[in-house]
């Protein structure tokens, strides 16, 4: 045992001296710390530098940030900083990508719903930007068409604009950011030569998937047609083979949109693309789809759809009543502040937004209204605003007493309940004109007379006249001026007064009184836009008639027996001879039969002729016991005057089918 102690506390001394000697020592060498870790001899030679505030370091870092992102992102996304925390936009993407890899028909409205819940949580413009960039990933890549996935995906973006609102801009944004980097795509395309031929089928493509975003941000009502129609004549401008397959893809994916908007500018189109087309000619352009183009925008005209539109047109009309839902619960839920709306902007404001700025965005600066103050100035032409100072002031005092007036009458039609925007210029144009011939002017420049658009015109002026605390002719004379230039105008004429005979029993004697004058005066008229027939959705059969309803006959007869129109003209389709005919009910189902075929855009003119024919004898012997009942005795019956003759010639051309029998 003591031997090996010996030994042990031997070892122990040898390594003891073993650690000492400097031979078994380990030495660092150059550039090595005394771990053997290089060492960064910049890092260390580095001499202490000024300290940089925090504000100054995050302009440094967006600044490096910006220069590191592609020459494409920062066109199209020129204007909006994206936050420099990366952990914020990592939690951004995360939630969108969530979200958008659950997208279908059936979860749009749940999707929307989420993605515009994020906005609540994260910057606007971090949030836009993000959505921007997925929307460049996932539907505008260079190798092929998105047509699948664009409407879904733009649906989406869509709801969710209407559900945050016009705060959040992701509408004004993306319609801007699509046009801007769909024009730098085309004018690589449009160059001859310019891009090999791989590049050139890659540029063709991605300009195509942004141009179907930009047509179905127009299909659910983001921007307004304008802004189409613009692009469409700027491609017919270049008429590029790049161009005329954009022409095709907008007549595919929003042709019958544009063609109910504004058919009229539909028509221009086509007289452009034909001039055009015959003067580019064969050698620069495929004669074959130029061809098929004009005859896919003629078949358009005449509201002929291709197969392959036909179940375009469905799908998205299926995601529009997804939207319409969301638009409901988007103005129920909304409080406090404006849903989203319809951008009306040109293409030359989105590609001039850089230079004279975003009118369209709140607060934001745009040069326009320097142009507006120095025309008002006299800056423009170099005149000195010292020189006429009075006529300045005048002017400027003018414009105000204009705004103000202006801001009266929008007020006094939110009164009136006019809740839409073209009723609300309807009215102000209406209430805003010095005569009648004015009035008529301003809504035929303002394009309110155009197919379907006339029919706010009707129901507005009707409303109107009811509303005046006193009769007044110039409401008849413009509905005789509106019907007059749109002749389906009198149909709508026709079905507004039977609406207000639903309402009768509640309107005051007032009301009733100043529309039973309007309607005299429409079926006293030369023209007869409308006849004493359209009293047949009135009950004014003896014993249950409402008080309202008398009154208003009673005006009505006092109308038309003190103007100058022939009573045989006026209770003329009571008299029709082939009433009663039995021949003439076949002849009447047979014409009823072929308006039911016959095309829609001639269903106002064909039913008021029908209306002449149909069925009269109920009401015309209803007239007559009015006529004998309350009119016959009522103040105005003197005996021996103008009041009494006429009377007497109503009573008998409402009897006189009876004598004849």
């Amino acid at each position: 045992m003591e031997n090996q102690d010996i030994e042990s506390t031997e070892d122990e001394t040898v390594e003891e001296a073993r650690d000492h000697d400097e031979a078994f020592t380990y030495l660092p060498r150059g550039g090595e710390d005394i771990y053997g870790n290089r060492i960064n001899e910049s890092a260390e030679s580095a001499k202490p530098t000024k300290y940089v505030p925090p504000h100054l370091r995050k302009k440094l870092l967006e600044v490096s940030a910006q220069s590191s992102t592609t020459e494409g992102e920062t066109a199209s996304t020129k204007g909006q900083s994206i936050s420099v925390d990366p952990e914020t936009i990592r939690q951004i993407q995360r939630s969108l990508n969530n979200a958008l890899n659950r997208l279908s028909i059936q979860t749009l409205e749940s999707v929307a719903k989420s993605v515009s819940s994020l906005y609540s949580q994260h910057s606007f413009n971090d949030m836009n930007a993000c959505i921007w960039k997925n929307i460049l990933t996932a539907c505008a890549p260079p190798q092929m068409v998105m047509s699948g996935l664009i409407p879904l995906y733009i649906g989406a973006m869509a709801g969710a604009h209407w559900l945050g609102g016009d705060n959040i801009q992701l509408g004004s944004y993306l319609v801007e950011w699509s046009v801007v980097k769909l024009f730098l795509c085309l004018r690589g395309g449009r160059e001859p030569g310019g891009l090999s031929d791989s590049d050139e089928k890659m540029a063709n493509k991605e300009a195509s998937n942004l141009l179907l975003i930009t047509c179905y941000l127009y299909n659910y009502g983001v921007c307004h047609c304008s802004l189409i129609y613009d692009l469409v004549r700027d491609l017919i401008e270049s008429f590029s083979e790049i161009d005329v397959e954009s022409l095709l893809l907008i007549l595919s994916h929003c042709g019958q949109q544009l063609r109910s908007d504004d058919p009229s500018a539909l028509k221009d189109i086509i007289l452009l693309v034909k001039d055009r087309a015959k003067s580019v000619g064969n050698d620069c352009i495929d004669s074959s789809r130029v061809q098929f183009m004009v005859e896919s925008m003629i078949e358009l005209k005449n509201n002929k759809q291709r197969k392959q539109d036909i179940v375009i047109r469905e799908k998205t009309s299926q995601i529009r009543k997804c939207i319409g839902r969301i638009k409901t619960a988007a103005s129920q839920q909304i409080s406090g502040r404006k849903s989203g709306s319809c951008l009306r902007v040109t293409l030359r404001d989105l590609l001039e937004a850089e230079t004279k700025g975003r009118w369209w965005i709140g607060g934001a600066r745009w040069s326009g209204n320097e142009q507006h103050e120095a025309r008002l100035w006299g800056k423009e032409d170099g005149n000195d605003p010292g020189e006429d100072i009075s006529d300045l002031s005048a002017t400027k005092s003018d414009s105000k007493g204009d705004s103000k007036e202006d801001d009266t009458l929008l007020a006094l039609a939110l009164s009136q309940r006019m809740n839409t925007d073209a009723r609300r210029s309807i009215f102000c144009i209406i209430m805003g004109s010095t005569d009648c011939d004015d009035a008529f002017e301003k809504l035929v420049r303002a394009g309110l007379l155009k197919p379907k658009a006339e029919r706010d015109v009707i129901r507005v002026i009707i409303h109107c006249c009811g509303e005046e605390t006193a009769y007044n002719p110039f409401y008849s004379h413009l509905a005789l001026r509106v019907c007059e230039y749109q002749h389906k105008s009198r149909f709508t004429l026709m079905l507004t007064f039977w609406d207000a005979f639903k309402q009768l029993h509640t309107f005051s004697v007032r009301k009733a009184a100043n529309l039973a004058k309007l309607l005299g005066d429409l079926i006293s008229s030369k023209d007869k836009n409308l006849t004493i027939g359209v009293l047949k959705r009135i009950d004014f059969s003896p014993g249950n008639t409402p008080e309202m309803v008398l009154v208003f006959l009673s005006v009505l007869m006092d109308s038309v027996f003190e103007s100058e129109v022939s009573i045989e003209n006026v209770f003329s389709p009571l008299r029709d001879e082939s009433v009663d005919d039995p021949s003439s009910r076949k002849k009447k189902k047979r014409r009823r039969r072929e308006v039911d075929d016959s095309d829609s855009e001639n269903d106002g003119d064909v039913e008021i002729k029908t209306t002449e024919k149909e069925d009269l004898s109920d009401l015309r012997e209803n007239i007559s016991l009015f006529l004998m009942q309350y009119v016959r005795s009522g103040r105005k019956d003197i005996k021996g005057t103008r009041y009494e003759a006429r009377l007497n010639e109503a009573i008998d051309a409402t009897q006189g089918q009876h004598r004849q029998i």
